[in-house]
């Protein structure tokens, strides 16, 4: 009998051992190594169609390359981009549903609604994903060549003249009140329109029914090139090669500059080692030659760097943008 039980628990532990040795009793650490071995769902805050979309699809088709695993890129559009931003907090952290955010969310809307705080109670940063450039445009009948002329112009014509802007603290609209401050022109010089998006409002400037905004360069430039806008700066440091002989408004007004990004976050408490993994991979896809190719023939600036990087790169923005918000006593619409 003692032969028997010895034999028994020599057996099973042989067994247990086998059974650790090919992962069987590690299943969180298994599943850990083995990232991703399933779908990933990237949550998007605007409908298809918008500025999102290249770095969505582009780095979306690069990972499902290289990892073997579907990248589903799900929109869920409305409220300033809370539907999405609320869809994707409340998902697991376990690094399959990421958020592909902009500055709206993040930065922006935390000071318009003071229950749903900064971002960081909601989500980690992974990567910085891309920027976007924007251009200072107005219909051709505005007799206007360069930011000193616009000024001048509307200082001469107070009230006279409106700008189209996407919503109470877009980037557009607070990028529009910056200047306004930094040329000395009064509250009700230049009044903004505002619009459901860049499309719609661009349909209406082409028309000339409102003259004049601050639009994303890869929107607005093809209405340039055609001569239905005229572009008179762009609103980075340095001029743009996607804007050739664009004068900056810093030339003007130094110091200016505006801009927004698309980055990549998580549900907060995804382990460190899965953002630690899609940081390094999506750095890896945003310095493939052909991905930079494409991302700045559609005037996006790929970025990258450290999940660091991109926290600090939202508090200094949230902190920008927080100041004129306040100035301006905005509030979210109803």
């Amino acid at each position: 009998m003692a032969a028997l039980n010895h034999a028994l628990k020599t057996a099973l532990t042989s067994a247990v051992s086998l059974a650790t040795l090919f992962g069987l009793c590690t299943p969180v650490a298994q599943g850990q190594q083995s990232y991703p071995n399933r779908p990933i769902t990237v949550v998007i805050p605007n409908a298809p169609g918008g500025s999102s979309d290249p770095i969505a699809q582009i780095v979306g088709a690069k990972l499902t390359e290289s990892w073997g695993q579907q990248v589903v890129l799900e929109h869920r559009s409305g409220a300033n981009g809370l539907i999405g931003y609320n869809a994707a907090r409340a998902r697991p952290a376990d690094g399959y549903s990421l958020f592909l955010g902009n500055d709206s969310q993040m930065v922006t809307t935390p000071h318009l609604m003071t229950d749903l705080g900064y971002y960081d109670r909601h989500f980690v940063p992974i990567v910085r994903g891309v920027n976007i450039e924007y251009v200072l445009a107005v219909h051709p009948s505005l007799p206007v060549s360069t930011v000193p002329e616009l000024i001048a112009h509307l200082k001469a014509n107070p009230g006279k003249v409106n700008y189209a802007h996407t919503g109470t603290a877009s980037i557009h609209q607070l990028s529009m009140e910056m200047l306004k401050t930094a040329g000395g022109l009064g509250v009700e010089d230049v009044v903004g329109v505002p619009y459901k998006g860049s499309g719609q409002y661009l349909v209406d400037m082409v028309a000339g029914e409102v003259k004049l905004a601050y639009g994303g360069l890869p929107q607005t430039m093809p209405f340039v090139r055609s001569g239905k806008l005229r572009a008179l700066a762009v609103g980075s440091l340095q001029r743009l090669d996607a804007a050739p002989g664009l004068h900056t408004i810093a030339e003007t007004f130094p110091g200016f500059e505006t801009n927004s990004s698309w980055n990549y976050f998580a549900p907060i408490g995804t382990p460190p080692e899965i953002v630690a993994k899609l940081n390094a991979e999506i750095n890896r896809i945003l310095a493939l030659p052909d991905v930079r190719e494409r991302m700045l023939s559609q005037a996006l600036y790929p970025l990258g760097g450290t999940p660091e990087s991109l926290a600090a790169r939202m508090k200094r923005d949230y902190e920008k943008w927080g100041a004129i918000i306040r100035k301006l006593g905005l509030k979210l619409d109803a």
